[in-house]
């Protein structure tokens, strides 16, 4: 029945079924969801779309927005008085206005679901805030307390911390000392961001791992330290005791290495799919022992997965991100030596300033994989893996050499063979080469492209043919090699830590990714068996960051 013939009710179903998919592109942003640009627009089409809208808050998420430059119109508030409240007062400053708007926009505490509030240095201003905040919020259920200097006048709002007991999402930017009283009566938190300046302080006694404790519902975990605050921590004493979260699944931390190394040390988390660690050390030596046994128990635990196929993602990501010259390979050699089956999206050229095969620290990394049997790629990555697969031009042949063309080694192969032209030292177990024929937003056409794909892989096959460990190249047209990306770090900071972040040559970059299978068996005692997993790998646009280096093993 077309919509033209439908009954109106049908036809109503039908818009908000699509206005519901409209709402889902905007993820859980629900600022912007909630504004002119997200179903304001459906609401001004016609009379007829707005009744739909305003007719279903709950199935839409619809929620008022307050925020410092939106007026809080009673009428508003009144006619639409079974929606819930949204405060956002993050990115201002304060004055004498901002201050009348929070109250007004606070002026039925018992509707307001999400809280946040930038903070001030003056003292005075910051009292007056804590007084308009001090109110009941039965139905909040998430506050963000963005660049506070102290939480003291927060943690003296009787029933603003009452309510906070009940807070399934909590934000804070501020350091540790301040942090932990707030955490310890928010017991029911199922998400947790924090921006401190360390995660342990010895001389104070004063540790997040405790806290962290008394969350069994605790899911989702992001934490940032200081890269230019570092208290005496260190790995010779981790925590005596391991603090378990049953339920924790995404576990991000970005900040100093030994902090890191302290934090992962006490950790237990069974449930754990997704973890990035972020390494902003400037120091090219890393030691990761707690952290290489962090990943190792967590890898074990999916022993009896499903190897992954390339229409479906793993089911555990690991990611690594430090500057390209520590060189974090060697770390994982054990683990990176067991995968069988990988696959490579590159989005940009590797590197821009040089050729791939020539560049070392890529090299020493790919040649960790010695145990992977098939490589897979998408359609455009042909060049950039075959000059990977080249000899590096650092150590040419002599000009002897070059004139005796007919000069052979003692095996009898010629010098100027396809052996030469090629490595041997990356993917040494390596019998196939898949290159997906499509991607999930291009096409291609075919015929060229696979010519294009087997004269390019040519001089490595002959080689590996004459060493008598032949390789078969593929060309796929069904399915494709997924794409995966890096969350970069939530915009919760205090401003000098964000300012260190954005600095940083390994806060972010654009990630290249490598998503593996497979594993080789092992039959030692301690076995560490990987039945999916994957890495990825990054480095940033400018000369000043492009050593940025992202390992990332996704299980």
């Amino acid at each position: 029945m077309s919509l033209t013939t439908a009954t109106p009710q049908r036809f109503r179903n039908v818009l908000l079924e699509i206005f519901d998919l409209y709402r889902q592109t905007f993820g859980d942003q629900l600022r912007v969801w909630n504004n002119k640009n997200g179903w304001f627009k459906l609401a001004h089409v016609c009379h007829n779309w707005r009744s739909i809208v305003l007719a279903s808050p709950s199935r839409l998420q619809l929620r008022l927005y307050f925020a410092d430059n939106t007026p809080t119109r009673a009428v508003v508030l009144e006619r639409l008085s079974n929606w819930p409240i949204i405060v956002d007062f993050s990115d201002l400053t304060w004055n004498v206005s901002a201050r009348m708007r929070l109250i007004s926009a606070l002026r039925y505490p018992d509707r307001v679901c999400r809280i946040a509030i930038m903070g001030t240095h003056d003292l005075k201003v910051s009292g007056k805030i804590t007084e308009a905040l001090d109110l009941p919020f039965p139905a909040l259920e998430t506050l963000e307390l963005y660049d506070m200097d102290s939480l003291e006048s927060i943690l003296l709002a009787t029933s603003l911390m009452t309510s906070i007991q009940s807070l399934r999402h909590l934000l804070v930017g501020a350091d540790l000392t301040s942090v932990l009283p707030l955490l310890s009566v928010t017991r029911a938190l199922v998400d947790l961001t924090l921006s401190v300046d360390t995660v342990v302080w010895l001389t104070k006694g004063a540790s997040l791992l405790p806290h962290l404790q008394h969350m069994p519902h605790l899911r989702n975990l992001q934490v940032t330290t200081s890269t230019y605050f570092s208290p005496s921590c260190t790995v010779e004493r981790p925590p005596i005791k391991s603090v378990s979260l049953a339920e924790l699944a995404c576990f991000h931390f970005f900040g100093d290495c030994a902090q890191m190394e302290w934090f992962v040390a006490g950790l237990y988390a069974p449930s754990l799919r997704e973890l990035q660690i972020s390494v902003l050390d400037t120091s090219g030596t890393l030691h990761l022992p707690y952290l290489f046994n962090f990943v190792r128990t967590l890898l074990t635990t999916s022993l009896f997965a499903h190897p992954h196929s390339t229409d479906n993602p793993p089911s555990k990501t690991v990611t690594i991100t430090t500057r390209l010259a520590a060189d974090p390979g060697s770390a994982f050699s054990a683990m990176l030596a067991t995968l069988e089956d990988i696959s490579l999206s590159l989005f940009i050229p590797i590197t821009q300033y040089e050729s791939i095969k020539d560049h070392v620290p890529w090299r020493k990394f790919f040649e960790e994989f010695r145990s992977v049997k098939v490589l897979r790629l998408h359609h455009g990555l042909e060049t950039q893996v075959a000059d990977m697969l080249q000899r590096p031009t650092v150590n040419p042949l002599s000009p002897q050499e070059e004139v005796d063309s007919d000069t052979t080694t003692p095996s009898g192969t010629p010098i100027n063979s396809s052996r030469n032209q090629v490595t041997l030292d990356i993917f040494p177990s390596l019998e196939e080469i898949i290159v997906y024929a499509r991607t999930s937003d291009t096409s291609i056409d075919e015929s060229a492209a696979v010519q294009t794909a087997l004269e390019l892989f040519g001089p490595f096959v002959t080689a590996r043919h004459e060493v008598g460990r032949p390789v078969k190249v593929y060309w796929k047209t069904d399915g494709e090699v997924p794409s995966f990306t890096l969350t970069d770090p939530r915009y919760f900071t205090t401003q000098p830590l964000l300012r260190t972040l954005k600095k940083s040559p390994a806060a972010g970059g654009v990630p290249i990714t490598v998503l593996a299978g497979t594993t080789t068996p092992r039959t030692t005692t301690a076995p560490v068996q990987l039945s999916t997993a994957s890495c990825t790998l990054g480095h940033e646009l400018d000369n000043e960051m492009r050593n940025g280096f992202l390992a990332n093993l996704r299980l």
